[in-house]
């Protein structure tokens, strides 16, 4: 994922591509049409059990399901509730049949200490089996809510989608319910008494503490179950699920006393339905339909922005609705995701909910999809990643809009990006100005000579041994988004490969999801202060490593900038050395930096190609492009510029032409 976290990594599984090719299920299972068979909440499986010990990372748990908690013999799916409590780290779990290896899907995100509850439909295995593994060691809790057993046709038990509707928000009247208190949400205008269930999403905002709501069928006794779960103040907190419902709709508990807000996608037919074959549930082997991190066509969501997908494919036909875990990753601030049936008017509804900046939270929802797909709006920005387990029968509902709103690009301000850099990129720093060609994010300049990436750095031209990288990043003060590094110039390259592990370390703690590493030139004169090998056997060694590094695919936060290609077309960019600036140098890597990151998050470029130019947008990347041909005109800069130093440990500022960085 160009991004933080394998698997969700540190909170979502390793893409491949678009669609992920899973397994297929038993052909009884794959083609069969199946109806819902609401149950009253029931435990499966509980880790905590008799004081239990947590379940070790990455462990498969079996889970049975036959004569148990009144699951119907030949369920072909099952209506399922997972918590990981106590996680021992940021993970995620998977569920999927039994019997099938274990998909690259995600049902519950999590961080180190939380507790978290989602939904899922999972399609049993051969023996009527579900399977569970989390990446980090943790406590698994699952119940199962209803089953979905083979039919061809059926009167109760069929999905009906309705357009995304709000049924409560005790926000509005400021009121929270007392804590211990049930609330009663009467079914929806039009939904007759006996439906047997809704899809819902049930979410709480602005917790007090610790507590969880359970959800059921009114008039009916509560069980001993949870479908939300808070677990400290001032959360947001989701889940979606399917409920079973009375004739007076359903019963919330709410063990604490916390606000509630319920949003209804669609409901299930009771006795009085006609027969049909419409909104019968077919279920599927768990599959990855869409991960912006990793499709950079499709991109992540701008704040304000829609995009759109068509789960057709998926189906192999079109597709009344689709039922799918929605993860809304490395958001930008608290926020939502509302999907919806695309070109559509949008709902005041959300199918995910954030409560923070760079956040992973998947919720569970059953979407209904028009003739032209699924549309999708982030509040606040967001990547998006769909986990589908299965779809609806029927058709589509008719696009009504002529477009949906637009997924703009433009630059984030708020994004932190922290340059760690030696006497290389320290260039833009000596010549002031040249500060004015980073532009685009909130750009951290971190860049003194001779600083090593690891152990002490040597003593440079501004009369001190800065700190190496791993101590810069540490240092910095505040959550970073990106962290890019051009020093390694003073490094051995017999130990580079594990400095890189320490710097991405580094990064990671200090938030940081995207590592740019630029590549190292090669070819030049310049020869690294400690001696040993030729220095330009070393950066090619370097360079090697770092792509190396990427193709195994372990470190998804790091991306190359190969720098090094991209310069060997420059005119006038070094001094004899080869590495370091001359003013162009200056303005010219400046320039390239705010293009690279640009370009990674699909944004427009900072500023055109040549003066009086348009701007790209999204930017594309400046390794496939010819280098910038007058940085300094470009950006207005002052060809006559000298450089600024900061001497000493006193750091007292003295302004001169430098002969070191004169062109010979």
């Amino acid at each position: 994922m160009r991004r933080r976290v394998a698997a969700l990594a540190c909170v979502a599984a390793t893409v491949t591509g678009l669609v992920s090719t899973q397994p297929a299920l038993r052909a009884e299972t794959a083609a069969a049409t199946s109806a819902l068979v609401p149950l009253a909440p029931c435990r499966l499986f509980d880790s905590r059990h008799d004081g239990g010990a947590t379940v070790p990372a990455n462990h498969t748990t079996t889970i049975t399901t036959a004569g148990r908690c009144g699951v119907p013999d030949g369920a072909i799916a099952l209506v399922l509730s997972v918590t990981i409590t106590s996680p021992a780290r940021a993970g995620f779990i998977s569920v999927w049949p039994s019997g099938s290896p274990r998909p690259n899907t995600s049902v519950v995100n999590v961080e180190v200490g939380e507790t978290r509850t989602n939904g899922a439909i999972v399609a049993t295995g051969a023996d009527g089996s579900v399977s569970a593994s989390a990446s980090t060691s943790a406590h698994l809790v699952v119940d199962v809510t209803g089953a979905f057993v083979h039919t061809e046709s059926a009167r109760a038990g069929r999905f009906v989608a309705m357009s995304p509707t709000r049924l409560l928000d005790t926000r509005t009247s400021g009121a929270r319910p007392a804590a211990g208190t049930t609330v009663r949400v009467p079914l929806p205008a039009g939904v007759p008494s006996d439906a047997t269930a809704l899809a819902l999403t049930i979410a709480t905002s602005d917790t007090s503490g610790a507590g969880y709501f359970s959800a059921y069928g009114a008039a009916t006794p509560r069980p001993e179950s949870s479908l939300l779960n808070s677990d400290g103040g001032r959360q947001v907190r989701a889940a979606g699920q399917i409920v079973a419902a009375g004739p007076e709709g359903i019963d919330v508990y709410s063990q604490r006393g916390e606000h509630l807000i319920i949003d209804v996608t669609g409901w299930f037919t009771g006795a009085s339905a006609p027969p049909s074959n419409d909104g019968l549930f077919v279920a599927a082997a768990p599959t990855r339909l869409l991960d912006t991190r990793s499709d950079r066509e499709a991109g992540g969501i701008f704040p304000g922005g829609t995009i759109t997908f068509d789960p057709s494919a998926f189906a192999g036909g079109p597709v009344a609705a689709i039922a799918a875990n929605w993860t809304m990753t490395d958001t930008r601030a608290g926020g939502y995701l509302s999907a919806y049936p695309a070109r559509s008017t949008r709902p005041v509804a959300a199918t995910v909910n954030s409560d923070r900046r760079r956040q992973s939270v998947a919720q569970f929802g059953i979407v209904a999809s028009s003739n032209l797909g699924v549309a999708m709006f982030s509040s606040s920005g967001t990547e998006v990643v769909i986990d589908a387990t299965g779809w609806f029968t029927g058709s589509p509902i008719a696009a009504t809009e002529t477009s949906d709103p637009p997924n703009t690009p433009r630059p984030d301000t708020a994004r932190r990006v922290l340059l760690v850099g030696d006497s290389t990129l320290a260039g833009v720093r000596w010549y002031g100005s040249a500060r004015h060609a980073l532009a685009g994010s909130d750009f951290v300049l971190d860049a003194e000579s001779c600083r090593r990436l690891v152990g002490t750095s040597c003593s440079g031209r501004e009369g001190r041994r800065p700190p190496n990288a791993v101590q810069t990043i540490a240092a910095t003060e505040g959550v970073l988004d990106t962290v890019v590094i051009m020093t390694g110039y003073n490094d051995w390259h017999a130990s580079f490969r594990t400095a890189v592990d320490q710097v991405i370390a580094a990064a990671r703690s200090k938030g940081a999801t995207r590592v740019i590493w630029l590549t190292y030139r090669e070819g030049t004169a310049y020869q690294n202060p400690t001696g040993g090998t030729p220095q330009d056997e070393g950066f090619r060694i370097q360079n090697q490593i770092l792509r190396d590094v990427v193709a195994i695919g372990l470190v998804p936060e790091l991306v190359i900038a190969d720098y090094d290609a991209y310069t060997r077309g420059t005119n006038g960019w070094f001094t004899s050395d080869g590495v370091h600036f001359t003013i162009a140098g200056a303005y010219g890597t400046a320039d390239y930096l705010s293009r690279s990151v640009a370009s990674l998050y699909g944004e427009p470029c900072a500023a055109p190609w040549s003066a009086g130019g348009m701007l790209d947008s999204p930017c594309p990347s400046p390794d496939g492009h010819a280098p910038v041909a007058d940085p300094v005109g470009l950006h207005a800069g002052n060809a006559a510029d000298v450089h600024c130093y900061e001497i000493g440990v006193w750091r007292q500022l003295a302004c001169r032409v430098d002969p070191k960085l004169h062109l010979s």
